[in-house]
């Protein structure tokens, strides 16, 4: 089960971004620390796959304020690489911190729920990035896959075809959406049966709606257009901020 920690001391705040996670995902756990220390107990208890952190946090008896939870759990082997969400209204102090905050990022208060809720689904799924897949084939034998050679996956009815440069592997009884949720951030789906991965993407053409993964043109439905082209305007800040590459 996916579990989310906000460490925020305006217990107002956290709850309605608490709620606002929930309503989205009931599925996952939330859980609220008001100081560094109430957040390094709920870790001793629980696995997070996702800090969000109020950077202005007030110092607690100890000194440490939400920029250097940040920095300690960069220290910590099970939380090096864990995506890091601070929440601000001042950038330059950020930004400075980023620099040695390796998987952090940011979000502007104040911000829309929806802005909020894309964030954090994107930074949800870079657990995914250096993970191999096993997945169950046509013929009920499971076949490794590493996300990295796949350029586009194509669904067929019950199956899913898995293209790469060498090889397609066709993968049964996977829903477009399950098999979404377990790619890395870098993917996208672009129609109703397209998932592309976008670091092969060429180019896009918006008038004729097709994308160009170089070997091959891919459609982009109407129903995706515009979330597309959002993420693709957004994707290469996150590449920086976020030093997926």
């Amino acid at each position: 089960m996916f579990s989310i920690l906000i460490l925020q001391d305006d217990l107002t705040q956290s709850g309605t971004i608490k709620k606002i996670i929930e309503d989205k995902y009931p599925q996952w756990k939330v859980y609220i620390a008001r100081s560094y220390t109430e957040a390094k107990d709920l870790m001793e208890q629980y696995d997070f796959g996702l800090f969000l952190v109020d950077i202005e946090l007030s110092k607690d008896q100890y000194g440490y304020d939400g920029i250097d939870f940040g920095k300690a759990i960069r220290d910590m082997p099970d939380y090096k690489n864990i995506p890091l969400l601070f929440l601000t209204v001042v950038t330059d102090k950020v930004l400075q911190s980023l620099q040695e905050i390796h998987h952090g990022s940011y979000i502007v208060k104040p911000y829309l729920p929806e802005l909020l809720i894309e964030t954090i689904e994107y930074l949800a799924r870079m657990e995914n990035n250096n993970k191999e897949l096993f997945l169950k084939d046509s013929n009920g034998v499971y076949q490794k896959v590493n996300p990295k050679d796949i350029n586009y996956l194509e669904a067929n009815g019950k199956n899913i075809a898995i293209h790469t440069d060498t090889y397609v592997v066709i993968i049964a009884n996977y829903s477009v959406t399950k098999i979404l949720q377990m790619l890395p951030v870098y993917f996208i789906r672009c129609h109703r049966k397209y998932i592309i991965n976008k670091k092969k993407l060429i180019s896009y053409d918006k008038s004729t709606r097709i994308i160009n993964l170089g070997h091959c043109n891919i459609p982009v439905g109407r129903k995706y257009k515009e979330a597309l082209e959002k993420i693709l305007k957004l994707w290469y800040i996150f590449m920086v901020m976020l030093e997926i590459f």
